[in-house]
């Protein structure tokens, strides 16, 4: 028996068989509960990055679709709603869904799982920056922390133009 599990175990290594392809709970659940952070965040019409504290919490309405809602605030009076909406299909292995928080309305986001990241590309409902596309970087080690980086070129060159870190509260 214990030589057949081995056997199993080298022949999904072999093939190459990414975490991806189970979604399994133990990472999307990596994402259950209250969160709180904080980070930057660079709007396209303010010069420098602001910087932000936020509030989310996660839930799995199903085993493979996460959703993250909450709130980020930068200085005292600017509230921003934000949330994703993410689904994982076991047949294409590809997360699918909505980001809400940018000014411009709802993204469009898909991707793969790489290792404890998410890599999302983002398509906006308009152009930001001089196109809708972006790419949306999840990371969760399963520590009670993850991060969420929004990179999008600018003037040519790749950069951060959200970077939040949170951790569990």
């Amino acid at each position: 028996m214990q030589t057949k599990l081995i056997g199993l175990s080298i022949a999904a290594l072999a093939f190459g068989m990414p975490s991806a392809a189970r979604a399994d709970a133990s990472f999307l659940q990596r994402f259950d509960g209250g969160w709180q952070g904080s980070g930057t965040v660079q709007r396209d019409v303010d010069p420098s990055p602001r910087r932000v504290s936020c509030r989310v919490t996660g839930s799995r309405p199903t085993p493979n679709r996460v959703s993250i809602t909450g709130t980020c605030r930068a200085a005292v009076i600017v509230t921003r709603r934000i949330g994703a909406d993410i689904r994982y299909d076991p047949a294409s292995k590809r997360f699918t869904g909505t980001y809400t928080g940018s000014t411009k309305g709802p993204a469009q986001v898909s991707g793969t799982q790489r290792g404890d990241a998410l890599v999302l590309t983002m398509i906006y409902a308009v152009p930001i920056y001089g196109d809708r596309n972006a790419t949306m970087t999840i990371r969760n080690a399963g520590n009670g922390q993850f991060s969420l980086v929004v990179t999008d070129k600018v003037d040519g060159a790749d950069k951060q133009t959200s970077n939040v870190s949170f951790s569990k509260s």
